[in-house]
């Protein structure tokens, strides 16, 4: 028995001696020693040299563990700074006795003040590929060496893995990304977690800073804070979030000239995220994002909330947002001194593995716009991105909506006027355009058809081609002065001011020149029929291009006073001086309604076919009218000219011859049966040489000028009387007859000079009587048959 006891006694020492020997080195050991030895083994495995210029701490019981204080790590070679990673203390511990029971329980990790940067070379080379590249080297040398070994039955349960939790304190971060000349740096961040065990749930703080510099725009700086629940399985690899906050704020200094806004909040709350990453599925309950805005865009601040629920499965690449809202408050609109208020909300399913996503229920509203639709959208996998659907804007009083932007409405004849609009339509989109189709608008109760939109998205030109039926425009107009004016109201606003005249001659004609180059349209309108004034226009199409700075009227024509009317016409200011052109047919119309619609003109009546084609340029009217060149006719029949009449000037003239006076009649006026005629058109002055006129009494043949730039007129018209038995006092003329008679016109337009050529008119009446005379002492002495004969060779030599 005393060999037991002996036995006994030596294993009690064994076990002292142990136990003094593991005291002993812990009490002597010194980690610091082993320094060399483990930036040897770090370099081996990384090809990074390692720094330890602080202390090296090791605990082993209760807690194994190690600290390490000022830990530098190099950067890769052609790389700044130096050093890749900085820690000013690292901590990490584990418990020693849970690793009996096979659970590794690690305490809460502690980093402070580390410092990492990363960057990425303009060749596209980053200061971590050489890291990644080592490190799936040692994983296929790990799996090769595992695929030798033969796997063992009842090797026990896997360790249970628990963390006390995560400390990290003022940590920063550097990104340079010189291929995209683009630096990001996150600083003061601070992230801390409860413990973290598989299952368990875990809170989680995170805040940071951060100063974003991209090229063009301004310098963001900002903030980000987070605060969670979370939950992770790691068998499962699934994620729960609870009461999930997060707030990002940024802001920067140029002012609302750099094009973002001055200060930017976003606030994510969510009820429940579930990640299912093993299964590639995720859904968001309750997911509200806040939006506050200063300075964005015309706005001086903007309040908005999208509310989400939404449902994913990236593996098949499906996608369903049943509930999708956004609500907006915007304040700042340009002469809009209340907050409008924005709604919007639909429902989303997109399915990417097919390319295509369906919106339903879409609704966008702001008082009193009420819009609804629903688009089919196509083309998500192939990058050709189409859209359609049905599309609808309720009826709404356009006067209502100009109230809440703070905008005026013109006054208009009626009151009824601009009080009901309404579109339906179908969206079709396509990578080459987008457009309205079946069309339908409908204003007061008018209505217009067609399709419109930009139908090249890649110059961005926007068409048109729209059909109505009879449209009235009257409603829409300008209310007209109520009572004529006094004449010598009249006299004193026509002539009085013959200085602003002037003035008004030389004034700029100020085009939106920089917005007409920039026009890029081709819009078509056709109608059945348009009220303007007393006027109805039968059948009217205008269509109107423009592109490059060059403005088209490609086609005007209409059924108008009886007649129609056929135009074109360009613009072009591509140049330092804008340049015009016109042409136009019109044919078979009345005069007097016309030139009343257009001029305001109402003294001359008749039927009538005219046309010019005309050139000119300039900036203003004076340039205009010294410009202008090109060609008129015009061809009157069946008509009137009043406040002029050729009869009582010829009346006048043989009162004259006979020493006798004519009164003048109460209305004068000149009747005709045709006036043609042409001209042509040089620096603004028309030049017409074969004027024809004729009526029952007279034939009327002229000749001269029209100054457009002096506002003068040379002209000469020589009539003859014809027929002394019709027409304007035509038996008071017989004296008269056939003798040409000269009227000249000269002067200003304003008070032009209409005079006789007494003289001539005296010459030719002589001429005339003497000729009568001989012919009837012909007739008289020539009784046979060869008289006629004789007659017309006296006649040859002007008698």
């Amino acid at each position: 028995m005393k060999w037991i006891k002996r036995i006994g006694l030596l294993f009690v020492a064994i076990v002292m001696v142990a136990i003094l020997a593991i005291v002993a080195f812990a009490l002597t050991f010194d980690p610091n020693d082993y320094k060399p030895q483990i930036a040897a083994q770090v370099e081996k495995q990384t090809g990074r040299s390692i720094q330890f210029n602080g202390d090296l701490s090791v605990t082993l019981f209760p807690w194994l563990g190690a600290a390490t204080e000022d830990v530098v790590l190099s950067n890769a070679e052609g790389f700044e700074p130096e050093s890749m990673i900085e820690v000013k203390r690292l901590e990490a511990q584990a418990a020693l006795l849970p690793l009996l029971r096979g659970e590794f329980e690690i305490g809460t990790l502690r980093l402070e003040d580390a410092k990492i940067h990363l960057t990425r070379l303009e060749n596209g080379r980053s200061n971590w590929d050489d890291l990644l590249e080592r490190s799936a080297e040692s994983t296929k040398a790990s799996a090769s060496e595992s695929d030798t070994v033969e796997p063992q039955d009842g090797d026990g349960p896997a360790l249970r893995l628990t963390v006390g939790g995560v400390d990290i304190r003022n940590a920063a971060l550097h990104w340079r990304d010189e291929q995209a000349d683009q630096q990001l740096t996150i600083d003061g961040l601070h992230l801390t977690t409860g413990a973290l065990a598989d299952g368990a749930p875990t809170d989680i703080e995170l805040v940071s800073g951060f100063r974003l510099a991209m090229p063009d725009m301004p310098v963001l700086n900002g903030s980000v804070d987070l605060n969670t629940q979370a939950q992770v399985w790691l068998d499962r690899q699934d994620i729960l979030f609870d009461d999930l906050a997060l707030n990002v704020v940024a802001s920067h200094d140029e002012g609302a000239e750099a094009g973002l806004p001055e200060r930017i909040e976003a606030m994510l709350q969510v009820e429940k995220a579930d990640l299912r990453l093993a299964k590639s599925q995720a859904r968001l309950d309750g997911a509200v994002l806040d939006l506050d805005g200063k300075g964005v865009g015309p706005l001086t601040y903007l309040e908005s909330r999208l509310d989400i629920v939404l449902e994913a499965d990236w593996a098949i690449g499906r996608y369903e947002l049943p509930r999708l809202s956004l609500d907006a408050d915007l304040k700042g609109l340009p002469n809009v001194g209340e907050t409008v208020q924005v709604a919007s909300s639909a429902a989303l399913s997109a399915d990417l593995q097919a390319g295509t996503a369906t919106i339903n229920d879409l609704t966008l509203s702001s008082e009193p716009i009420e819009a609804t639709g629903r688009l089919d959208v196509s083309g998500l996998d192939s990058g050709e991105l189409a859209a359609s659907g049905p599309m609808k804007i309720a009826a709404f009083d356009p006067r209502e909506l100009a109230d809440r932007l703070g905008m005026t409405v013109p006054e208009m004849r009626s009151d009824e006027a601009l009080h009901q609009f309404e579109l339906t339509s179908q969206v079709d989109v396509t990578p080459s355009r987008a457009m309205l189709t079946d069309l339908r608008v409908t204003l007061d109760g008018q209505e217009l058809t067609g399709r419109a939109g930009i139908d090249n998205i890649e110059t961005g030109r926007l068409f048109a081609r729209l059909q109505g039926g009879d449209f009235d425009v009257n409603p829409y107009l300008a209310p007209t002065a109520g009572g004529d004016k006094d004449a010598n109201e009249l006299s004193a606003g026509s002539g009085g001011s013959a200085q602003s005249q002037t003035v008004a001659k030389n004034a700029e004609i100020e085009l939106p020149v920089e917005t007409l180059r920039g026009l890029n349209l081709d819009t078509r309108l056709q109608l059945d029929s348009l009220g303007y004034e007393d006027y109805r226009l039968s059948s009217p199409v205008v269509h109107v291009t423009a592109a490059g700075g060059q403005l088209q009227l490609a086609e005007l024509t209409a059924s108008v006073f009886g007649g129609s009317i056929d135009a074109n016409g360009a613009l072009d200011v591509r140049g330092e001086v804008p340049s015009y052109a016109g042409k136009s047919r019109v044919q078979g119309v009345s005069l007097q309604p016309l030139l009343t619609a257009v001029m305001e003109e109402d003294r001359l009546l008749g039927k009538g076919d005219v046309s010019f084609d005309v050139t000119t340029q300039g900036k203003r009217v004076d340039q205009l009218k010294s410009g202008l060149d090109g060609t008129a006719g015009f061809s009157l029949r069946d008509g009137k000219v009043k406040g002029f009449d050729i009869g009582y000037l010829l009346r006048r003239a043989q009162a004259r011859l006979e020493g006798k006076t004519e009164p003048e009649p109460e209305q004068l006026s000149t009747d005709f049966t045709a006036i043609t005629g042409t001209a042509a058109i040089r620096n603004g002055v028309l030049r017409n040489d074969d004027l024809a006129g004729s009526s029952p009494l007279l034939r009327v043949a002229g000749e001269g000028e029209v100054d457009l730039p002096r506002e003068q007129v040379d002209y000469g018209l020589t009539v003859t009387v014809v027929n002394t038995a019709t027409g304007q006092g035509g038996k008071d003329l017989e004296r008269l007859k056939q003798v040409p008679v000269p009227i000249r016109i000269n002067g200003a337009f304003s008070d032009p000079s209409i005079s006789l050529d007494l003289e001539s008119l005296v010459r030719e009446a002589a001429k005339g009587e003497a000729k009568k005379r001989v012919e009837e002492e012909i007739d008289k002495r020539l009784k046979d048959k060869g008289g006629d004969a004789v007659k017309d060779l006296i006649k040859g030599f002007g008698l």
